[in-house]
């Protein structure tokens, strides 16, 4: 059965004074939906003020480099893992592994396996009809269907995704790629156990008081026929 880990702080919206959070194990829900399944694999270096950090040590409170709004506070991480037999199951469920400079020159610098649903910000210059600075967000198994540079890891072992939550949807960097945030959206929180949903909903109450209330990034979302594989 699935598991999700739940790290999270006390920090109150209106303050920045970082408290001891607690972790607490819980199951999730059995139903899938690939355009919602978030998260980056434990190996990765995400970027901070002290150089690349793996996304396991990362902690609520840690700062860390986003691309927009600078240096921002970790508010929650959660986790959930996935056996080889529910990937075997539920192919949508295996990570999708980028080789090395399979977006661009070191996006990423190395491997970086990534949930299917997850989006990264891809350079315009590798969607169809987008201006050349203008990046565009694109679910990671929409750049696999395009690309012999990313392929589905159906044979993966026992994987853990880790989802990073600040107080807005934010990018970040995972081994030189940009990436986003976790963006608790409707359909992303349905996917969730209750008890998921009940921590998110405490550390921002606006959740529960207005439907897609979560601020979210003004980035254009690109469908996966827009990718140019061969641009270089």
């Amino acid at each position: 059965m699935r598991r999700i880990d739940l790290e999270f702080s006390t920090i109150a919206e209106d303050e920045w004074e970082f408290h001891m959070g607690y972790v607490a194990s819980i199951t999730a829900r059995t139903k899938t939906n690939r355009r919602y399944l978030t998260g980056i694999c434990g190996e990765a270096n995400v970027r901070t003020p002290l150089g690349g950090r793996r996304i396991e040590m990362l902690n609520p409170g840690d700062m860390v480099v986003t691309r927009n709004n600078g240096l921002q506070p970790v508010r929650m991480i959660w986790s959930w893992t996935v056996t080889a037999d529910e990937m075997r199951a539920h192919p949508e469920l295996a990570p999708i592994r980028l080789k090395t400079r399979a977006i661009g020159p070191m996006m990423p610098g190395r491997d970086l396996r990534i949930a299917s649903g997850h989006r990264v910000l891809i350079p315009g210059y590798r969607i169809a009809g987008s201006e050349d600075n203008q990046g565009c967000l694109m679910r990671v198994d929409g750049v696999a269907h395009n690309s012999d540079k990313a392929f589905a890891e159906r044979t993966a072992e026992e994987v853990t995704y880790y989802n990073v939550v600040f107080d807005q949807h934010e990018v970040i960097t995972a081994e030189g790629l940009p990436v986003e945030s976790f963006l608790p959206s409707p359909k992303a929180l349905n996917l969730l156990d209750v008890s998921a949903q009940q921590a998110l909903k405490e550390l921002f109450p606006v959740l529960s008081s207005r439907r897609c209330a979560y601020p979210g990034l003004s980035v254009p979302v690109a469908r996966a026929s827009a990718y140019l594989a061969q641009t270089a």
